[in-house]
């Protein structure tokens, strides 16, 4: 199966809705996959997330489904605002648990059962997109690639309107 990954457009940070920006750069990415054959678009459940995934759908003439597990890493509740830092230096660390915020192996465990749920179907899916964040990415190409020996997941920056692209099989990984 082939994955297009997607990083949703730029956002307002107070509405989570896309910006002129955000859907200018959802236009060029509709021009950039103007040539790809694609069967399904899934997308992360956030506001920003839809509205580009909306866009390609609607380009493409393909279903749109919404992967809950692809949400976006549970930040800091406001009475555990003084665990930011501990959050940050932990925040790729495959074996760090803290049970009072979602640690990279929940999360990443979490993200891998929406991949699943895709690679499930891989015999009537060859070529999907996935619209989400930095994050999934990451976790993402964590799943295709293995989790490094050090156990700390791989960060990858990307803009917004990024594209990055994957084969895929299905697999679970031993850790």
């Amino acid at each position: 199966m082939k994955i297009i990954f997607i990083k949703h457009g730029k956002s307002s940070f107070s509405t989570d809705k896309l910006t002129l920006l955000g859907k200018l750069q959802m236009s060029a990415v509709k021009k950039q996959l103007k040539n790809e054959s694609i069967d399904a678009i899934f997308c992360a459940p956030e506001t920003r997330t839809l509205q580009s995934a909306k866009m390609l759908s609607t380009k493409f003439n393909k279903p749109l489904y919404i992967i809950k597990e692809f949400a976006e890493r549970t930040p800091l509740s406001p009475d555990k605002q003084e665990m930011i830092k501990e959050f940050q230096k932990y925040y790729l660390s495959y074996n760090y648990e803290n049970e009072n915020f979602e640690t990279c192996n929940k999360y990443l465990n979490r993200v891998f059962v929406g991949i699943e749920q895709i690679l499930s179907q891989e015999n009537e899916l060859h070529n999907v997109i996935i619209v989400a964040h930095s994050s999934t990415l990451q976790a993402i190409n964590t799943y295709i690639n293995g989790l490094p020996k050090d156990k700390q997941v791989k960060w990858i920056q990307l803009s917004h309107g990024a594209i990055v692209k994957f084969i895929a099989t299905k697999h679970i990984l031993d850790f």
